[in-house]
């Protein structure tokens, strides 16, 4: 197998069963890692935070981003700057619950070599997501595609991203407004090429709870009847864009995609072996 890029898995200090638990499934694996600090979102003050766009978060959606969703975001930018700062052409990201499965190498290694250009490939996937329309692109082995979703991905559990995706997202990520796995979905923004694994080869291990907090859910606060009035006319606008950015993002695409439709794989060593996560991949130890 060709040698891999990068490995960096984003891990809080304190989180030491999450960093345990990583620890040995990526070395149960044989992969080389690093892990990089996240930024702890226990000590950051939303409010007080010179780079939270507050009027906008809340204009738009009606609440705040909580302190963990601000640490997760300048933990995933940090990343990215490091790829700008020092050149590194391209990284694999995890963070500290994910799980890849027994295919992710493979899978991963016909993506590096696949003709589609990309500038990021999301591998977490969900029932939900895998059921919405979406374009097969290139056949990466076995049952797994490279596909263009019609929609926005969530989840930035693990992304393969490029020097060239880190440039086009760093310019977007300087305000915080939203969580950083909506932001990298808005393609229609930022002009990111990202692409998602259908069956998705990588979960993340649900017995460990969120460092971000089940509290960003119910971070709300009453508006005034003009405060109201803005904030309902701003979410009708930022849903009519999201929709048609969405649309046009996917339909656009199709005559630069449809050259890949009907491509053999390349790689004989992605079709070989390769199965869907089993539920006792999802959670070892």
């Amino acid at each position: 197998m060709a040698q891999l890029p990068p490995i960096l898995v984003i891990n809080l200090a304190r989180a030491e069963i999450r960093r345990a638990k990583i620890r040995e499934r990526l070395e149960a694996q044989g992969l080389a890692f690093e892990f990089v600090e996240a930024v702890d979102g226990r000590h950051i003050d939303p409010a007080a935070h010179p780079l939270y766009d507050a009027e906008r978060r809340r204009r738009v959606f009606g609440r705040d981003l909580t302190g963990g969703e601000i640490g997760c975001f300048l933990s995933h930018r940090s990343i990215l700057e490091r790829m700008v700062a020092e050149r590194i052409e391209e990284v694999l990201v995890l963070e500290d619950d994910a799980i890849l499965g027994p295919d992710f190498l493979a899978v991963l290694a016909a993506i590096r070599a696949c003709p589609v250009p990309y500038d990021m490939v999301r591998f977490f996937g969900d029932p939900r997501t895998a059921r919405r329309r979406q374009r097969r692109l290139f056949p990466l082995g076995g049952h797994h595609w490279l596909t263009r979703l019609a929609t926005a991905s969530s989840g930035a559990q693990v992304y393969l991203i490029r020097l060239g995706g880190a440039r086009r997202l760093l310019p977007r990520m300087q305000r915080i407004w939203m969580p950083v796995d909506a932001l990298m979905g808005r393609s229609w923004a930022h002009g990111l090429r990202w692409f998602t694994v259908n069956p998705p080869v990588a979960d993340y291990d649900r017995s460990l709870g969120s460092d971000i907090g089940d509290d960003r859910f119910f971070v709300t606060f009453k508006l005034g009847p003009a405060r109201r009035a803005l904030h309902l006319l701003s979410r009708f606008a930022f849903k009519a864009v999201t929709a048609m950015g969405k649309r046009w993002t996917y339909w656009s695409a199709w005559p630069s995609d449809r050259r890949y439709l009907n491509m053999p794989s390349i790689t004989a060593e992605a079709g070989s072996g390769l199965r869907p996560i089993k539920e006792s991949d999802r959670a070892p130890g």
